[in-house]
């Protein structure tokens, strides 16, 4: 009996040991960003100006569509700028791993999408300049439906995408605009990605119609961590309470903002191995602006 006790205590310590400094640095990571906001509302009201909670923050997420194939777009929602931008990524994009390279879909579906984003992260570093955190939400396709709701329906011109024969060929030849619901949002996808060629135009694609449910919506934006929170049993995030809270704030700024923009940039890409691309030094740049 005395050996188990024995054994039960020294585990116990060792489990406090370990456990007990990510509390901390937790607590500690808190209490800073509370003295920040703190400081930061002090500053504006001994100025005269009240600035709004979310007015001064930016911030980036990988959002990933959980299947076979997974589908990835990366989103930066500015507070300065009142600006949330879409890019999207091929799947097949080379990242950098410590064996040599592996690919965005892969590493995600090898070894989940927090890998994935300290890959892709790693690789658009260049050690000059400080990349901003980029964190990661992976849900089912059927999962990001329910986010956007029912009522959400976005309208978008395939003529910006695709030439007067290839609209033709998937029914939009007379009248190039689609209109669409989350649940159907899949399909026109599909649909024009088919007609395309190369992973970046396919990629484009995912991009103009999540960015046009975003932009044709009202409060889409500021719902979506909302959504998010009630659905967080069916995702994978590195998100924390904290994090949601500031992300909520920052795209109901922007959403209540006039002046508020979307769009969509795309990460230019070229031919590598086995049917994978990489990026090009353009789109190695476009992904380092949107990570400043």
């Amino acid at each position: 009996m005395r050996s188990r006790a024995g054994v039960f205590w020294y585990s116990l310590g060792l489990t406090l040991l370990l456990l007990l400094p990510l509390i901390a640095l937790t607590a500690f990571l808190i209490h800073q960003r509370q003295q920040q906001n703190e400081l930061r509302q002090a500053a504006a009201e001994r100025g005269g100006l009240q600035i709004e909670q979310g007015a001064q923050d930016t911030w980036c997420a990988l959002l990933v569509v959980q299947h076979e194939e997974p589908a990835f777009v990366l989103v930066r929602a500015d507070g300065p700028e009142q600006n949330v931008a879409f890019c999207a990524l091929p799947g097949e994009l080379q990242v950098q791993a410590p064996s040599g390279t592996t690919t965005l879909a892969a590493c995600t579906l090898s070894a989940g999408p927090g890998r994935a984003v300290q890959l892709l992260s790693q690789t658009v570093a260049t050690g000059e300049t400080a990349q901003r955190p980029l964190h990661y939400l992976a849900a089912t396709q059927s999962c990001w439906q329910d986010c956007a709701g029912e009522e959400a329906v976005a309208r978008l011109d395939t003529a910006s995408l695709l030439s007067q024969a290839e609209r033709a060929s998937i029914g939009y030849g007379e009248d190039s605009v689609a209109e669409v619901d989350a649940a159907q949002a899949p399909e026109l996808i599909a649909q024009l990605q088919n007609c395309l060629d190369t992973p970046t135009e396919k990629a484009d694609a995912r991009a103009a119609v999540w960015e046009a449910f975003a932009r044709q919506n009202e409060n889409f934006l500021a719902s979506m961590p909302e959504a998010w929170k009630s659905y967080s049993a069916r995702t994978l995030t590195d998100l924390m309470a904290t994090d949601l809270a500031d992300m909520k704030a920052t795209l109901q700024y922007i959403s209540s903002q006039p002046g508020m923009t979307t769009g969509y940039r795309s990460a230019e890409t070229q031919p590598a191995t086995g049917g994978e691309v990489m990026l090009s030094d353009d789109g190695m740049q476009t992904l380092r602006e949107l990570l400043q």
